[in-house]
């Protein structure tokens, strides 16, 4: 598909569909995860800085309403991505190596920690875990219903009183 990528429908709702394209009705709706979503998938056993990144982004993401079933692979590629970047990170230095042949190239481990930290970008906007991607995103929080004709009832105008 050519052009942006598409902002998801439950974002152009809540920005009150600023382009007025048409809405797709039958998007489909994942269900929310539970409690038991915070426990880290056995894909990341062998991986305790992964496990950890879990732990600290699942409730996270589940606090916020961010995620849902469907996004569990997008975390948990993020958590392998993430894994990858720190073991990467200490042996991208120094930045050339030298062969035996005395040929200079540029160390392995850089493209390594490059690429992860790559994907890692991509995912955590994916995810909602960048500032410009939470500023687009407006939540009710506090768990109340407000009215959202409320502003309507305070009179305006010149002859106004305060309150």
């Amino acid at each position: 598909m050519r052009g942006r990528k598409p902002f998801p429908s439950a974002l152009r709702r809540l920005l009150g569909n600023p382009q007025h394209k048409p809405m797709n009705g039958d998007e489909p709706q994942p269900a929310p995860v539970g409690d038991t979503f915070d426990t880290p998938p056995a894909e990341l056993d062998d991986l305790p800085v992964a496990q950890a990144e879990w732990r600290r982004l699942a409730p996270m993401l589940r606090a916020c309403r961010q995620i849902t079933e469907a996004d569990r692979a997008a975390l948990l590629a993020l958590c392998i991505e993430w894994d990858r970047y720190l073991e990467a990170r200490p042996n991208a230095y120094p930045r050339v190596l030298t062969a035996r042949t005395g040929y200079q190239m540029p160390n392995p481990w850089l493209t390594i920690q490059t690429k992860a930290l790559a994907a890692c970008v991509k995912l955590w906007a994916e995810l909602g875990l960048t500032p410009s991607s939470r500023s687009r995103v407006k939540t009710d929080t506090s768990g109340t219903a407000t009215d959202p004709f409320a502003e309507f009832d305070q009179p305006t105008g010149p002859n106004a009183r305060a309150s």
